[in-house]
């Protein structure tokens, strides 16, 4: 039952969609696309679904060669960012719509009907009509939908996009607790980071019509395969550096100085490398505690929550860094605008140019 993508190429005109990607989705899994705009993850996604052929490749599906199928006969259910609900009919008749098509009787068109109504939590709105209903509340409509005809696979493309942050958060713990009942093979496409980490069991990142990696949440956040993902997940600090004898040394006037183990380059040829460090994994003290730091003076704090933001610069050079504190963390060493403090990482990352370690 596994979904295998195997060398699938697109191209719009001179633009390339799709370099060659493959791709295995197990049964039952919840898969995030994850890139920017242009990645390729939207066109990846509607070839699953038999919107877009491919120019090359296929799309393998229970041991068939799914690739010329048309969309209606996958039995794929699709969920878009704008709902795509019938204006002119109610809830109900919304989520029967695919039943009706397939001829089923009225009977099992109720039962099926209350009984997905029930599963999005919209017990009793099956009479509203969509301009009655919250944004939530629509896309939810638009999954029952999608899952009315009992699909194999659920794709979803940037389903929550057009939502407020808060019913965004809330319908992302939602959709998880909604595949660990059903348990439907899912791949969804977003371009937020969170809400990947928040709902997928395995996130696949995409840049410039390639996967640059997947794995897990954890894989993927822990052990960046290129510099690429390491950026695009979240904000990150960069340095040039060098490896040499088991260590990584940063260079720049405010930085010079500063090494660290890394016991994966041990060579005494001295090489290059971009060094990356996460804003939560920059440490700061208020005096220098024995350990090689940076000075640097604090130019604003943004408490967010359980997390506040430091935004700062190297002295004398000026170089911009940004550091996360836990509000503990914070409240312990009690920084103020306009600070000296020393900062140092606790963790750093080190990409080679040829290749990664």
């Amino acid at each position: 039952m596994t979904i295998s993508i195997s060398s699938v190429a697109k191209k719009f005109g001179d633009f390339v969609a799709l370099d060659n990607v493959s791709l295995e989705v197990p049964e039952g899994e919840l898969v995030a696309l994850l890139g920017p705009s242009g990645s390729g993850k939207t066109t990846l996604l509607r070839i699953l679904a038999g919107l877009e052929l491919p120019d090359s490749g296929q799309v393998l599906y229970q041991g068939g060669d799914v690739t010329n199928k048309r969309a209606r006969d996958r039995n794929f259910g699709l969920v878009f960012q704008h709902y795509a609900l019938f204006r002119h009919m109610t809830v109900f008749e919304n989520v029967a719509f695919a039943l009706r098509v397939r001829k089923w009787l009225n009977p099992k068109v109720k039962e099926r009907v209350n009984e997905l109504l029930h599963l999005v939590r919209l017990e009793g709105l099956g009479p509203r009509y969509p301009s009655q209903l919250s944004g939530g509340q629509q896309q939810r409509v638009a999954l029952a939908r999608a899952l009315a005809a009992q699909p194999q696979v659920l794709l979803l493309d940037e389903p929550f996009g057009a939502l407020d942050a808060k019913v965004r958060q809330e319908l992302r713990h939602w959709l998880r607790r909604l595949h660990e009942e059903i348990h439907i093979t899912s791949i969804f496409v977003t371009h937020d980071q969170e809400e990947a980490f928040e709902v997928a069991d395995k996130v696949v990142v995409m840049n410039r019509g390639k996967i640059e990696q997947q794995g897990t949440t954890r894989e993927v956040f822990d052990h960046p395969a290129s510099p690429f993902v390491m950026d695009f997940l979240g904000n990150v600090n960069v340095f040039q550096g060098r490896l040499q004898n088991g260590k990584a040394v940063l260079q720049g006037s405010d930085v010079d100085g500063l090494e660290f183990a890394y016991p994966d380059y041990p060579h005494q040829v001295a090489r290059d490398a971009q060094i990356y460090i996460r804003p939560h994994e920059l440490e700061i003290e208020r005096r220098p505690n024995g350990v090689k730091s940076a000075t640097a003076k604090i130019v604003r704090i943004h408490p967010a929550g359980p997390v506040t933001k430091i935004q700062l610069q190297t002295v004398p050079q000026g170089i911009a860094l940004s550091a996360e504190l836990s509000r503990e963390r914070y409240e312990e060493l009690l920084l103020k605008d306009g600070e000296t403090v020393y900062v140092f990482p606790r963790r750093v990352r080190v990409f080679l140019p040829e290749y990664v370690i």
